[in-house]
C-alpha cells in the first residue's frame, strides 16, 4: 500500500493530501486529492501527482484527469487552480490526455506559469502563462 503524499502550503497553515488510486499503462499514477477545510467537491475526481503552491499559500495548482479509465491515458488533463481563502476553483487550461501533459511551474503575483508537454517522434515542450485570477469560470468548492 502506497503512503498519501502530504504536500504542505508555505506557511504550513494547510496540507494537500495525494492518496495513491492505481496507474495507467503507461506508467503514470493517478491520486485521489484532500486538502484541509475544503468539503466533499474533490471526492470521486482524480488528479496527477504534481500540484503548487503559490507563495502566499492562497493558491494551489493541481493537474485533474478527466475521462480516466484506470488502464489508458485519460482523455484530457484539466489545470485547475484553487483558490482556499474564497473557497472556489478554475480551469485555467486543458490538453487532449492521449498526447500531452500539463503541468504548474511557478505563480509569479497574478500569473500561474505552466507547461505543456507534447509527446511523439518530435516531442515539445510549450511554457505558458495565465492571468488566472482574472479568469471567469471560477466555481464555489461545494
Amino acid at each position: 500500500m502506497n503512503k498519501p503524499i502530504v504536500i504542505p502550503s508555505p506557511d504550513n497553515k494547510h496540507k494537500a493530501v495525494l492518496s495513491y488510486l492505481g496507474r495507467i499503462q503507461s506508467g503514470r499514477e493517478y491520486y485521489s486529492l484532500a486538502i484541509d477545510g475544503v468539503p466533499f467537491s474533490l471526492q470521486n475526481r482524480v488528479f496527477g501527482r504534481v500540484c503548487l503552491w503559490s507563495h502566499d499559500s492562497r493558491f494551489l495548482s493541481i493537474q485533474e484527469w478527466k475521462e480516466n479509465d484506470a488502464v489508458t491515458e485519460p482523455k484530457s488533463f484539466l489545470l485547475l487552480v484553487l483558490d482556499l481563502l474564497t473557497r472556489r476553483e478554475c480551469i485555467v487550461a486543458e490538453v487532449e490526455g492521449a498526447k500531452c501533459e500539463i503541468n504548474p511551474q511557478e505563480f509569479i503575483g497574478d500569473s500561474l506559469m505552466y507547461t505543456v508537454f507534447y509527446e511523439g517522434q518530435f516531442g515539445t515542450t510549450k511554457n505558458f502563462e495565465s492571468n488566472f485570477q482574472y479568469l471567469s469560470g471560477w466555481q464555489a468548492l461545494k
